[in-house]
């Protein structure tokens, strides 16, 4: 009696659930609003790009192989990841032509951190000067604000 008393408890209490709960086509599923620390920071990674730049120029211009290798670490990540996900973000209609350009810098800059582990000079300057280029074709493209090419020299604001 008892056993058979849970039982109807447990059944009817399963029931109650059922027909309490609102059926599929009732239930409103809002988009979720997904905030993320990358979004209206571009500016402020370029910037930090520019700097990193800046000293990655000085290096390689000294043939400085440990900090060669650290900045251009430093720039893979701000550039190679953080900027070009931030564009991304911004920007939800991305070309051909954004890919192409990230690729073509991912490409630079891996081949100046090969040259620089192998101490390359030569190497090392032309492959700075595609990094450079390949910035360049990217502002070029899509910063329509920028004036001008890209200076990367000691000159430049630190």
């Amino acid at each position: 009696m008892k056993s058979s008393l849970i039982i109807s408890v447990f059944i009817i209490g399963t029931l109650i659930v059922i027909v309490s709960c609102k059926k599929p086509d009732e239930v409103k599923v809002e988009e979720p609003k997904v905030y993320t620390l990358l979004q209206n920071d571009l500016a402020r990674s370029m910037k930090k790009a520019s700097l990193v730049m800046r000293r990655l120029s000085r290096a390689v211009k000294n043939n400085d192989w440990v900090e060669m290798d650290m900045w251009t670490q430093e720039l893979k990540e701000g550039i190679g990841f953080s900027c070009v996900t931030q564009y991304m973000i911004e920007n939800n209609d991305i070309s051909l032509r954004f890919i192409m350009l990230s690729n073509q810098f991912n490409s630079a800059i891996n081949k100046l951190m090969l040259a620089s582990k192998n101490h390359y000079s030569e190497r090392a300057d032309l492959e700075f000067s595609n990094l450079v280029y390949s910035c360049d074709a990217c502002h070029d493209s899509f910063n329509k604000d920028a004036e001008g090419r890209l200076d990367f020299s000691d000159a430049g604001e630190e």
